[in-house]
């Protein structure tokens, strides 16, 4: 097993989190709303967040589009106020950059390089598949965390999935029987 020590700044990674050989969960934006709120596929987000080691990885996008995500089901009237607030502070609580607490995800910052390559991807998949910019970014960052880590996507967006497959990311779908 080979470990990674020390700090990666690339990743915000700290020493002793993650390592190569162990599998790791990059959550997007859907993923982590399932992990708070009831719908297909949220029982198995959970169990695989209370399963995982080391921690599921998130990036600064996923937490950012999820406040986004959470302001649209409390406009649509399918989350009242006080839920919506106790939402945020379990984001927090569960997110939040406090290293010396354990957490269920860990989050990491943009990596460098990740807009350049999620433009590639857009203007290569976008003409074929259902993909939008934040998607895009997504893909780009579990590509730039794989020349590091062993990470699997975790979806249930079926256009997403389709890009997975053409650039070699493994991905995993909470919403399939």
């Amino acid at each position: 097993m080979r470990k990674f020590h020390g700090y990666y700044p690339l990743f915000g990674i700290d020493e002793g989190t993650m390592n190569k050989s162990e599998q790791n969960h990059y959550f997007d934006t859907n993923a982590l709303f399932k992990y708070y709120h009831d719908e297909k596929g949220s029982l198995k987000i959970r169990r695989l967040v209370s399963k995982a080691s080391p921690p599921i990885i998130v990036s600064s996008l996923t937490l950012f589009s999820g406040f986004g995500v959470v302001m649209e089901h409390y406009r649509k009237g399918k989350l009242k106020k006080k839920p919506v607030n106790d939402l945020y502070q379990r984001l927090d609580k569960d997110i939040g950059e406090n290293k010396e607490t354990n957490r269920p995800f860990q989050l990491i910052p943009m990596p460098d390089g990740a807009f350049q390559l999620a433009k590639n991807i857009l203007f290569q998949y976008a003409k074929s598949f259902r993909v939008e910019s934040t998607d895009a970014l997504h893909l780009a960052i579990v590509k730039k965390l794989q020349t590091s880590l062993s990470v699997i996507m975790v979806t249930s967006d079926h256009s997403m999935q389709k890009i997975c497959e053409r650039i070699s990311i493994p991905f995993y779908d909470s919403e399939i029987e």
